[in-house]
């Protein structure tokens, strides 16, 4: 059987009647590229059906314009409006997206985060500020540019994009001081690892102190950021005496669950109970009750970690800590205290 010869970009650009870098332009940054040039070579590739030929490209140029984003976990709503943002922004720049997740094993995050550098990533994204020192000494050895996104809490030297998920604990709290509440418990994300559950526990957990209210250690209830997690939680807070009048969770998905289960065993939100969420999800304004929760623009910090990780590899400057503003959204999840 005769071999048929695959079609070269120089093929494209003769049908094109383009130069060959000018072909070269309209495949790599077509974003930079004249929409007349980009049309022709375009039908020119259609026609001939020509593929370029990444390994090939990469080897010559020594550059993969690909970018890692290494998340805890798909299953939380807010993370799948980032990546959606991260590739729309990253396709704009003339870069692509490869994604992974480690679901909260760091052991699964390290080994993700050498795959990611052994396929020629030229930058990598990572949720969160707390990462095992190996994760930080394999980016650091390979001289690949990273940025943390989602938090600027901790004490840390390194890129982030984010908020301080210590202030939208606070903001929950001081919401439900306002209304009155002192029986309060907190359904909160497993701590361990997330440092993102850890600190908004931390910022509900100092603001009730500051106002003399002691949250005791099992009002503190740690379940997965699911719908299962928050109906198990809502469970174990009914439990205890005297019973919370108000239960914040750490996250709308957790938050949904809680209030769910609070139907299913005849407890009224907000008038009996008062429950917040966190992320402000799409789902949260049409929920009922609609969530009261903390509105965290995922989307500012999918296109913000875009733009920085690109100028970082490109060589222009990056502010060191990128902050996206936070807002509580108060609806009707919530309401005035009222004693069981």
């Amino acid at each position: 059987m005769k071999n048929i010869e695959k079609p070269k970009l120089k093929d494209v650009a003769e049908l094109a009647g383009v130069s060959i870098g000018s072909a070269s332009r309209a495949l790599s940054t077509p974003h930079l590229v004249k929409p007349a040039t980009l049309e022709k070579v375009a039908a020119a590739v259609l026609k001939l059906g020509y593929v370029r030929d990444g390994a090939a490209r990469a080897l010559a140029s020594r550059r993969t314009h690909s970018i890692g984003a290494i998340f805890p976990t798909f299953n939380i709503p807010v993370f799948a409006d980032a990546v959606q943002a991260l590739q729309q922004r990253l396709n704009e720049l003339g870069y692509h997206l490869i994604i992974s997740s480690h679901e909260y094993d760091p052991e699964r995050e390290l080994i993700s985060v050498r795959n990611m550098i052994e396929r020629g990533v030229e930058g990598l994204l990572l949720v969160g500020t707390e990462h095992r020192p190996a994760v930080y000494d394999a980016l650091n050895a390979s001289h690949c540019p990273f940025i943390l996104m989602w938090s600027l809490d901790g004490s840390h030297p390194h890129h982030c994009v984010g908020f301080s998920n210590e202030e939208g604990g606070r903001m929950v709290a001081r919401h439900l001081l306002d209304l009155g509440h002192k029986d309060i418990a907190m359904i909160s994300g497993v701590v361990a690892y997330n440092e993102r559950a850890k600190y908004r526990l931390k910022g509900v957990t100092q603001t009730l102190k500051d106002a003399g209210i002691e949250l005791a250690p099992n009002r503190i209830i740690e379940q997965p950021f699911t719908l299962e997690g928050g109906r198990a939680g809502l469970r174990m807070a009914m439990e205890l005496t005297p019973r919370p009048t108000a239960i914040v969770c750490s996250t709308d998905v957790t938050c949904m669950g809680a209030i769910a289960e609070a139907r299913l065993q005849g407890i009224d939100v907000p008038s009996q109970l008062s429950i917040t969420g966190f992320d402000d999800m799409e789902f949260a304004a049409v929920s009922v009750p609609a969530l009261t929760t903390v509105r965290v623009p995922a989307t500012d910090i999918g296109i913000s970690s875009a733009s920085n990780i690109v100028a970082m590899i490109e060589g222009r400057p990056v502010a060191k800590r990128d902050r996206v503003q936070i807002d509580l959204i108060v609806r009707q999840s919530t309401a005035p205290a009222k004693a069981w």
